[in-house]
């Protein structure tokens, strides 16, 4: 056994288009004007911090760290 022991993933940032989404979790979150502009700020954001996009849902990705 190793001694990896730890949160070794993490959520950095939410984009939605949902401009009523909101949350009261550390997480910041990023709104986008449409699918477009949705897809290029997690893009942008997730080579920033070398991190994964994930699809949350068809308003929602997150950028992950893992």
């Amino acid at each position: 056994m190793g001694n990896d022991i730890g949160i070794n993933s993490y959520t950095l940032a939410v984009i939605t288009t949902d401009k009523n989404m909101n949350t009261s979790g550390g997480c910041p979150i990023f709104y986008a004007n449409d699918d477009d502009d949705l897809q290029k700020k997690a893009l942008l954001m997730a080579k920033c911090v070398d991190g994964m996009v994930h699809q949350i849902s068809d308003e929602v990705l997150i950028v992950v760290k893992h």
